[in-house]
């Protein structure tokens, strides 16, 4: 390869190839790059894939068979509808903004996959994430715009030991560049969409289809002090802060602040009212410690959604292991029940992490 810079990515290591690697392949460039410069390192590779809700990828059976290596499939077709699926659907009929992604990679991808590497005899499970291990930890990467430790925050912290994530201090031009170098077939492959199982710009049809048209129930939307302003088309179909594609007229600007499932009542309000002091997680995970209890008065740094900034606060553990997350430099815009919350230290090492309710 003629770019030193990549030079640590291939550089051959005989004590490696007594080291049997899983590599979870997608089919995407990321996963196929991990595949290709894990074989130049020279550890025992196989590759593995979940059977989830689409076709089978070929991609990743292709290429594992330019590198030579096994290639098994996973089939996690059942336990991906009752854990991801059918939760999805639940939390928006609830009035909630599931994060499926969270749920996946807990219970599918680092959780039965881990699993399926290991009775194939491997000692780590390698994937193509932008995150990193840092003294055993989930840190995140050093591309801030492919950052996906928010992603994985709610894997179990046992499962962290078998884990490797060799692309992790790359940006992703930079590992398509690598990928092309090293001939990987996929490497200007586009990403893969947001929700695997939803095609984009369906979601609306997917929720009618798969709740017999429950998720389109008609209701109002009212303001804060009660006043019925139009009506909405079924709460899974408007978000926390949108403001466009509500159908009311009014003199100002109003927001979506909060989806009321027990009432079927889309609320609306100022934009001032989308900001928040304070939330409550629920279903904590812990990263960084072993008891619930050890959280309890932390100052830590948060993130409410993939892309928002970190946003200082203190933790105080509730009677009922839900976690209360408190602001202390400023207040959060359009807090969503039903999206993670993950937790950070100063080294932006993950705390651990939790659900919005």
């Amino acid at each position: 390869m003629e770019n030193r810079e990549f030079d640590k990515y291939v550089t051959y290591d005989e004590k490696n190839k007594n080291i049997k690697i899983a590599v979870a392949m997608s089919g995407g460039v990321d996963s196929s790059t991990v595949a290709y410069i894990l074989k130049k390192q020279g550890y025992d590779l196989i590759g593995i894939t979940m059977r989830t809700c689409n076709p089978e990828d070929e991609d990743a059976k292709k290429v594992c068979e330019d590198l030579g290596i096994p290639h098994y499939v996973l089939d996690a077709t059942k336990e991906f509808k009752t854990k991801v699926m059918d939760y999805f659907i639940e939390e928006y009929l609830q009035g909630k903004t599931p994060n499926p992604c969270m749920v996946c990679n807990k219970h599918i991808k680092f959780g039965m996959l881990i699993d399926f590497a290991r009775s194939k005899g491997a000692d780590f499970m390698a994937t193509g994430h932008y995150t990193q291990l840092k003294d055993g930890v989930l840190s995140m990467g050093d591309d801030p715009n492919k950052d996906q430790v928010y992603f994985l925050s709610q894997i179990n912290k046992e499962n962290l030991k078998y884990l490797m994530f060799p692309i992790g201090d790359l940006e992703k031009p930079k590992v398509r560049e690598l990928a092309e170098q090293l001939g990987v077939r996929v490497y200007a492959k586009k990403d893969s969409q947001e929700i695997c199982f939803v095609e984009d710009g369906k979601l609306k049809e997917f929720l009618l289809e798969n709740t017999k048209g429950r998720a389109g129930k008609k209701g109002n939307i009212v303001t804060t002090d009660g006043k019925v302003l139009g009506k909405h088309n079924g709460l899974a179909f408007y978000t926390i802060g949108q403001r466009k594609g509500l159908g009311i007229s009014q003199e100002k600007p109003l927001y979506v602040i909060e989806l009321d499932s027990k009432n079927n009542n889309v609320i609306v309000g100022d934009n001032e009212q989308l900001f928040k002091g304070e939330l409550i997680a629920e279903n904590v995970n812990l990263i960084s410690f072993d008891r619930l209890e050890e959280l309890n008065g932390v100052v830590c740094w948060a993130k409410t959604r993939s892309r928002d900034k970190l946003h200082k606060c203190q933790l105080e553990v509730l009677e009922n292991g839900n976690v209360k997350v408190r602001f202390i430099e400023d207040k959060v815009r359009a807090v969503t029940p039903g999206q993670g919350v993950v937790f950070y230290n100063e080294e932006k090492k993950v705390l651990g992490s939790g659900f919005i309710i």
